[in-house]
């Protein structure tokens, strides 16, 4: 799949496009041509297994993104237009995985799998950070160590454009940092990382500090600034680092 750059970096902080985006990619995966004929609630409430009131929110908003359309006589057929442009530097390529539903769950099979969707489009936007972090890291290096003097014009541009310092340091992705940027809670931005990695959309990488306790008394003080202490040595968890994949 395929979506524009722009619907992507749209879906920060709103939860509610990711649900629409997600629902119009199932629509579109289970239709041919993406048209639902003759359609209504009721017969999208079918394909998708999502709730009346649900459908009605994803349509409004998708309708005011003018990403469908009812055409045909007396307007019966509703299209899902088309979420990618011709232009490939302007899409981002959102993987597609093969989908189990959970039985134990009461929520529908289809209703799962657009849940799975979503879940993927918000893994995409961790995997957007991550990846300007790195761009950020490639043009500070550029800037210092250029192969020519071309390329090191560009990266005292774009370095300047988007205000990177002239040292880069990787102090990871917060749980809190990640759930303000996106748009979810701290524990949704937990799931998500767990998500991710299971996909093997990142990798995960612990950000620990491991230091030897000289001193058994002076221990306890100097927990103060550590997570934890084990067999004569405190540790300090930093939030995690990430790698694409």
């Amino acid at each position: 799949m395929k979506i524009k750059r722009i619907i992507i970096n749209q879906m920060y902080r709103n939860s509610q496009l990711r649900k629409a985006i997600a629902f119009s990619l199932f629509v579109k995966a289970h239709t041919r041509n993406s048209i639902v004929k003759n359609w209504s609630i009721n017969k999208l409430h079918d394909i998708t297994g999502v709730s009346v009131n649900a459908i009605k929110d994803r349509l409004f908003i998708l309708k005011n993104m003018e990403l469908i359309e009812e055409t045909g006589l007396d307007y019966k057929h509703l299209v899902f237009k088309s979420l990618h442009s011709h232009t490939a530097h302007r899409n981002i390529v959102i993987p597609e995985f093969t989908f189990q539903p959970n039985t134990n769950l009461k929520k529908n099979a289809y209703a799962q799998e657009i849940k799975n969707i979503e879940n993927t489009l918000t893994a995409m936007l961790l995997v957007e950070i991550q990846r300007r972090k790195n761009f950020a890291k490639q043009m500070i290096q550029q800037r210092q160590e250029p192969c020519s003097k071309k390329e090191y014009t560009e990266a005292v541009k774009t370095c300047n454009r988007f205000g990177y310092g002239k040292k880069f340091i990787d102090k990871g992705i917060s749980y809190k940092y990640m759930a303000a940027k996106i748009g979810m809670s701290v524990c949704k931005s937990i799931q998500i990382v767990k998500f991710a990695v299971k996909c093997k959309l990142i990798k995960k990488i612990r950000n620990i500090c491991k230091r030897i306790a000289i001193c058994s008394k002076y221990t306890e003080d100097m927990l103060v600034n550590y997570t934890y202490s084990y067999r004569n040595h405190i540790y300090k968890n930093y939030a995690n680092k990430y790698a694409t994949i």
